[in-house]
């Protein structure tokens, strides 16, 4: 082989190269609505674990209970911008076309609920990294609602908490309790990881 043909098989395109790839993305990409229309959820939010969930519809007959994860569509205050949340296209969406949000239930009925601009506290317990932000994380930044004040939560009431990062969720700090006919599905954990955000904010 003469030097000539080496180099013009070394400078060959390698587009070809890229056709499984693009292919095996298309085939990832096809997957996820196909799950995001079904049984299956791919959360990319930080506030609780990041990947695959199994999502059941949830029986309005069987109470929620302290621990469970569940998706629901929160009652969020009147009076804010909320562009930066996002629409992703998966089924059963809130009224308005929102994303139901995958969240742990932290408390329900009986329990005491306490928040300030130091954090929440649970019949006197400190929920961990729960000081809300004034602020979203996006760029421009937004005012977020603030909910505040002492609560005895009644029956069919809970308070929702983003325990994978929960420094930047966007749960019950923000929107106060929910209530049981808000909630979409029960959620459960397929494959997941914790993922820990650093919000990349320049003034």
């Amino acid at each position: 082989m003469t030097l000539t043909k080496l180099a013009l098989i070394r400078h060959r395109p390698q587009w070809r190269r890229l056709i499984p790839v693009a292919f095996t993305g298309a085939v990832i990409a096809s997957a996820v609505v196909a799950w995001n229309h079904g049984d299956w959820r791919l959360n990319l939010s930080p506030s609780e674990p990041m990947g695959l969930w199994s999502v059941q519809p949830y029986q309005v007959d069987d109470p929620p209970h302290v621990g469970e994860i569940v998706t629901l569509c929160p009652h969020l205050p009147s009076g804010y911008n909320y562009s930066w949340l996002g629409r992703d296209q998966v089924s059963n969406t809130c009224p308005g076309g929102g994303t139901p949000y995958i969240k742990t239930i932290v408390a329900g009925p009986g329990d005491v609920v306490h928040e300030d601009r130091h954090g929440v506290t649970i019949n006197g317990v400190p929920l961990p990294d729960s000081r809300p932000l004034p602020f979203t994380t996006s760029k421009p930044q937004l005012a977020l609602p603030q909910w505040r004040g002492t609560i005895t939560l009644k029956a069919g009431q809970y308070w929702a908490y983003g325990a994978g990062d929960p420094r930047f969720s966007f749960d019950s700090r923000y929107w106060g309790p929910f209530s049981r006919t808000q909630i979409r599905s029960i959620a459960h954990p397929i494959a997941v990881f914790k993922y820990l955000y650093r919000p990349h904010i320049t003034n």
